[in-house]
């Protein structure tokens, strides 16, 4: 199937049940629970049509999303406790990603973006690809709360170089109507925060 102008391979159709597509294309892998898994039901709605999941992990928000990844060398370097996944449909860079303009109805990002230090350009390069009236979900971690989780114990990131606050992203796609941009749950030890937004 072609998307955007690039061929995807295994790539299931949308229109079925989340639970029952997830059963019958992902494969039993045992792996600790990825951050999309925290807000998958409250993007789930938005994630119909053609769309990209910028660095998945092998974890993809739908089964019908196109994973997009690092290169396998590169990849090994961010994700340690995942192993290298088959089902991933494009390597390459979120700052340049292989599809035309305004092509998919939905980009959807979890824990990618703090990676940057300049939101603008992938941000940019993001809203290149999107419809217009199509959907941004994007899940970045509070800064403050991630910070918190850390002297609590958690392992750090020391890929991070952006963490968020709730409103930021609004900020930064003034355009969009803004749907959501808010920590993921009431939980004061959540530091996601999940900006879900419609292009005009």
């Amino acid at each position: 199937m072609t998307i955007g102008g690039i061929t995807v391979k295994n790539w299931p159709t949308s229109g079925m049940q989340p639970d029952e597509a997830f059963i019958k294309y992902l494969p039993f892998k045992p792996m600790p629970p990825s951050e999309t898994s925290k807000h998958r039901r409250l993007v789930l709605t938005y994630c119909d049509g053609n769309g990209a999941d910028l660095g998945s992990s092998g974890d993809p928000v739908v089964p019908w999303a196109i994973q997009v990844e690092l290169p396998d060398n590169e990849y090994k370097i961010y994700n340690v406790t995942r192993p290298v996944d088959e089902y991933i449909q494009w390597r390459g860079s979120a700052l340049d990603l292989p599809f035309k303009d305004h092509t998919l109805d939905w980009v959807h990002s979890s824990h990618l973006l703090e990676d940057f230090s300049d939101w603008g350009p992938p941000l940019k390069e993001w809203d290149r690809v999107l419809k217009p009236g199509g959907h941004m979900l994007i899940a970045v971690p509070d800064h403050a709360r991630f910070r918190a989780e850390v002297k609590r114990g958690q392992g750090d990131n020391l890929s991070h170089r952006h963490e968020s606050y709730p409103g930021e992203l609004t900020k930064y796609l003034h355009t969009y109507h803004v749907i959501r941009d808010t920590f993921v749950t009431d939980d004061p030890n959540d530091y996601s925060i999940l900006f879900i937004g419609r292009k005009p």
